[in-house]
């Protein structure tokens, strides 16, 4: 792809992709119960949130905890039926992390079922899921508002951004600003199969975004995929250095989380 070529298409992707806001389904189902515990060794524990009905299966998210309570993977569990007779209509789960495990610092997991994908077309117009890991209280973000390209939230400090990393024009609603990493296959070409986004408000990161296609679960993955790293953080916490798409034959169930968590002080 010549330069000529690629610029027009980065600004082409970066005005389409406010149709990232189709994320925002017509039906919501949330729950705020609190999770089981399974034990998984004398020095870890996971944490389950309650299942939530999707196809013919269910959802449910977790956070997997140290002896001490340090989160070591936050993700979710999708069962093998969960793919069978997905609605055709967009739809939205809340599922929200239990209470007080993994110190608080992931809240909850917005999890998206895209049967049409979205714009641009070409790119991420396949069937696939958004699950979005939020370090901020549902409540709050449900009040982040709509913004219409051309406008720009508010950046964090470029020492806080992945490198090659770009933020998408508009403010997607009860969700954020969404960055797209530009060495990502798909901006290149291939086909979409699976990405990864970062998501930002008013000048602070809050979620971290798999996307994941239904095809793409349906090849059983078992895969470690890098998180590119900023030179520091805003918030102390734990952040993913890796995330994870695999398939137990075992548990008949997909799991996607971020995993290798690492402990940064805020700077």
């Amino acid at each position: 792809m010549n330069k000529r070529i690629r610029k027009s298409w980065i600004l082409l992707l970066v005005i389409s992709l406010w149709g990232l806001q189709s994320c925002q389904k017509d039906e919501l189902i949330s729950s705020e119960e609190e999770g089981l515990l399974e034990l998984k060794s004398a020095s870890m524990n996971t944490f389950y949130s309650s299942t939530v009905p999707v196809g013919n299966g269910v959802v449910r998210a977790f956070v997997t905890q140290s002896k001490n309570g340090n989160p070591i993977e936050v993700g979710i569990n999708v069962s093998a039926k969960a793919l069978e007779k997905l609605p055709n209509e967009m739809m939205q789960y809340v599922l929200e992390l239990p209470r007080g495990k993994g110190n608080n610092f992931y809240t909850h997991v917005l999890f998206d079922w895209n049967p049409m994908g979205h714009e641009p077309p070409g790119i991420y117009d396949l069937p696939h899921f958004d699950i979005h890991f939020y370090t901020i209280s549902n409540q709050a973000r449900m009040e982040i508002p709509p913004m219409a390209p051309p406008y720009l939230d508010p950046a964090p400090d470029s020492m806080y951004i992945p490198p090659l990393h770009m933020e998408l024009e508009g403010l997607v609603p009860q969700m954020g600003a969404h960055w797209v990493d530009l060495t990502s296959p798909e901006l290149g070409g291939a086909t979409f199969t699976r990405t990864f986004i970062w998501g930002s408000y008013q000048s602070e990161f809050i979620f971290w975004e798999p996307m994941v296609t239904r095809d793409y679960l349906l090849t059983m993955p078992d895969e470690i995929i890098p998180i590119p790293q900023p030179e520091a953080y805003q918030e102390t916490g734990w952040y993913a250095t890796d995330y994870k798409i695999s398939y137990s034959s075992v548990k008949k169930q997909y799991t996607i989380s971020l995993v290798n968590l690492v402990y940064h002080e805020a700077q």
